[in-house]
């Protein structure tokens, strides 16, 4: 699927054996050119309920990079982990990769002036029994964002949903200024502004990046049952 600034693809979650590692799946994912053989070796040092979502998100890396018409080969090249953690593409390319328990998505586009670096969530949609424990609202919301919250004319789950939309785009945003700061980032720190229309004026409040010296540009979409939100930054 093509989003503002990038291509993106999914892919289910697999269900990896605890009891050998992994070990004889992922050789027959690397067998079939499903997996490069590096990564296999990176999942292997991974907890299991780890690797699998490892696994997955590479997958979905590798399906999005094929998708670009100049970069089909860089398929070919081991997807590793910067020092942060963050997918390590060839330097042409960036991207992001987000996961749940049962599925994990990526996006990818070239390295240009207007795309620096992409950032991607995925979040499931709230249910009825979500209802029942405390929201998360208190703990990632400005002061302004909680107020634009409450003047909502919403009801109780509409409210719990544009919470996790303000998260998910949050989330979205941390890693796609994460290669400009490379800390950690509290939710307070980024302020943002949503419409109806899948747009969100983000505005970064971190004393690195004062004085508009990174832009960032975000949006959602739901999608069944799953909020996306995406984030594309570049020097201001």
């Amino acid at each position: 699927m093509a989003y503002p600034h990038g291509v993106t693809a999914r892919v289910p979650v697999p269900a990896l054996p605890v009891n050998d590692d992994g070990g004889v799946l992922l050789q027959r994912l690397v067998d079939d050119g499903t997996l490069h053989a590096e990564e296999a070796a990176l999942a292997r040092t991974l907890p299991a309920p780890r690797r699998a979502t490892f696994v997955a998100g590479r997958q979905a890396l590798r399906d999005a990079v094929r998708q670009l018409p100049d970069h089909r080969s860089a398929h070919e090249v081991p997807v590793l982990r910067t020092p942060r953690g963050a997918p390590l593409l060839p330097p042409e390319l960036t991207g992001s990769v987000t996961h749940k328990r049962t599925l994990a998505m990526a996006t990818v586009a070239p390295r240009t002036a207007d795309v620096l670096h992409l950032g991607l969530d995925l979040e499931r949609r709230p249910t009825e029994a979500d209802l029942t424990r405390p929201s998360i609202a208190p703990k990632i919301l400005t002061g302004r964002e909680a107020a634009a919250l409450a003047v909502l004319d919403r009801d109780a789950m509409a409210v719990r949903e544009r919470t996790l939309v303000y998260f998910s785009l949050k989330e979205a945003v941390y890693k796609a200024i994460d290669p400009f700061v490379e800390r950690y980032v509290r939710f307070t720190e980024v302020e943002l502004t949503l419409d109806d229309e899948g747009e969100a004026s983000v505005r970064l409040l971190l004393p690195e990046l004062a004085h508009g010296r990174v832009q960032v540009e975000a949006r959602w979409t739901l999608e069944d049952e799953w909020i996306v939100a995406t984030a594309t930054s570049r020097e201001g």
